[in-house]
């Protein structure tokens, strides 16, 4: 069976009804009949031949017209999904979830037929407004953005929108001003005729809510609309879920980047330490909870009181910070980076719980008794 009747896919649906009709034409006529086209043609031909053409051609052209109606409402369609499919192809070309919120509403109207939209997040209950779009209008978007921010109405029963939420779909309300189960601030706010409602689902979870309506054009909204409404909602929570993800990965990937550095400054660290051949085990370190309490005892060695609590390498830098030295100094005169000493006097600091480099040598010399190791 061709398909030239209709330009686009064809849902399974009208499919089966399409060649369920070419097979009732073939059986009738006798023949093998190609396409939906042929049939009608060989049928009004063989109505014609009948004798009686004028009721019959009146037949066959209001088939006709019903054929087009079908073909101008499927085309209208179809052409709806692909602007609908365009505004998320930008959309996804956007890296950032904020700035995506932002445009969502925009995008949503250059998309399809309607005049306005308002996107919310939904927390602690409540609708928060995030994001407005009126066309034509920037500061009218601006100024009830900022009204239903102030409004954040509860979302609560019978509100038609928890049940958008139960169901996890679109829909249309019409006669807004006078449904039962309109918040009515919220609608003297929009000043809503008709709208559509569709839920955000990240997850699993209905995390926002997207409001649209026609209110310039004075259209109602209609079932299209809806289904516009609906795979756009669906496409943008699928879009803005992978921004999100793409942006915790970044994050995670940066602390890992961080660390992997440490590690390399921790590595590098140890394999510059001088081995310890001492057959002993070394003096008792002292114990992080008792370094704020100073030591009486003059003239200690520092490698004594700070065994075990810091590196080698830590305590020669501890040793030139005592003596006053800069980064830089002390840099040189350890020959290694100055990077590397910001490295080591961060992690004296953390180990002696000194506030800064002052009370770090101030310790020192209050635990070695005033003694500089040479």
């Amino acid at each position: 069976m061709t398909r030239e009747a209709f330009v686009g896919p064809l849902d399974e649906q009208l499919a089966r009804r399409l060649e369920r009709a070419i097979e009732q034409a073939s059986l009738l006529l006798g023949e093998e009949v190609p396409d939906l086209e042929h049939a009608v043609d060989a049928v009004t031909a063989a109505l014609v031949e009948s004798g009686d053409g004028d009721p019959w051609e009146q037949a066959t052209e209001l088939h006709r017209l019903q054929l087009q109606l079908v073909r101008n409402r499927f085309d209208r369609r179809f052409h709806a999904l692909e602007r609908v499919h365009q505004a998320l192809v930008r959309l996804r070309e956007i890296t950032s979830p904020s700035v995506m919120i932002s445009r969502a509403p925009e995008e949503l109207c250059a998309a399809s037929d309607f005049d306005r939209a308002v996107m919310s997040r939904i927390h602690d209950g409540r609708l928060i407004a995030e994001s407005a779009y009126f066309a034509d209008d920037s500061t009218g978007a601006a100024r009830t953005l900022e009204a239903l921010r102030e409004l954040a109405p509860p979302l609560q029963h019978p509100m038609i929108e928890t049940e958008v939420m139960r169901r996890r779909r679109a829909m249309i309300v019409l006669e807004a001003r006078l449904h039962p189960r309109v918040h009515r601030e919220m609608a003297d706010l929009m000043g809503w005729e008709s709208y559509a409602a569709a839920a955000l689902v990240i997850q699993g979870e209905v995390v926002g809510l997207l409001h649209a309506d026609r209110l310039p054009s004075g259209r109602q909204v209609d079932a299209l609309d809806r289904d516009v409404l609906w795979t756009f909602a669906l496409g943008y929570a699928q879009i803005l879920e992978s921004a999100t993800l793409r942006r915790t990965l970044r994050r995670e990937r940066d602390q890992t980047r961080r660390f992997l550095d440490w590690l390399n400054a921790r590595s590098g660290e140890l394999s510059d330490a001088a081995l310890d051949l001492s057959a002993s085990e070394g003096a008792p370190s002292v114990a992080a909870g008792s370094l704020s309490e100073p030591l009486l005892t003059e003239g200690r060695d520092d490698r004594a009181v700070f065994d075990g609590l810091l590196t080698r390498r830590e305590l020669d830098v501890l040793r030139l910070m005592a003596r006053g030295r800069t980064n830089g100094a002390v840099a040189a005169e350890l020959v290694i980076s100055e990077g590397t000493v910001k490295f080591h006097v961060n992690n004296i600091l953390r180990k002696l719980r000194a506030g800064n480099r002052a009370e770090a040598a101030s310790l020192y010399l209050r635990l070695t008794g005033g003694r500089e190791a040479s």
